[in-house]
């Protein structure tokens, strides 16, 4: 099955910035009717902590080649800004990293440039 993944930025990694991007998940969940998975970060480069998690959201899906450009689509930003309550929380997912799972492989995306420079500013 094809899914998106949420990674959030190592340099996020602290109690309290994990919860947020949960509960931030939680609310799109709901909002959007979505299963979304936590699951534990395995990385080779360091061992995390166990509140360091992943998502797997599953949602549909566009064709594995549809969108070929490596930025997330205009409406997956909105979705995932839309449950945002504050320029925090926004900076906090728009630190994330996202990639397609597809069967046969891996397909990363992120934040327009220009969007996500307004988080630096």
């Amino acid at each position: 099955m094809s899914y998106l993944v949420c990674i959030p930025a190592p340099e996020l990694v602290s109690r309290e910035n994990c919860e947020k991007i949960h509960n931030i998940l939680a609310r799109m969940s709901d909002q959007y009717r979505l299963n979304i998975v936590p699951e534990p970060v395995k990385m080779r480069q360091g061992k995390y902590p166990d509140y360091y998690r992943k998502y797997r959201i599953y949602k549909e899906l566009k064709e594995q080649g549809g969108n070929a450009e490596p930025y997330l689509a205009p409406d997956e930003e909105s979705m995932l800004l839309s449950v945002c309550r504050n320029a925090d929380e926004e900076a906090l997912m728009k630190g994330c990293t996202y990639a397609y799972q597809y069967p046969a492989n891996k397909v990363l995306k992120v934040f327009r440039e220009d969007k996500r420079e307004k988080r630096r500013s």
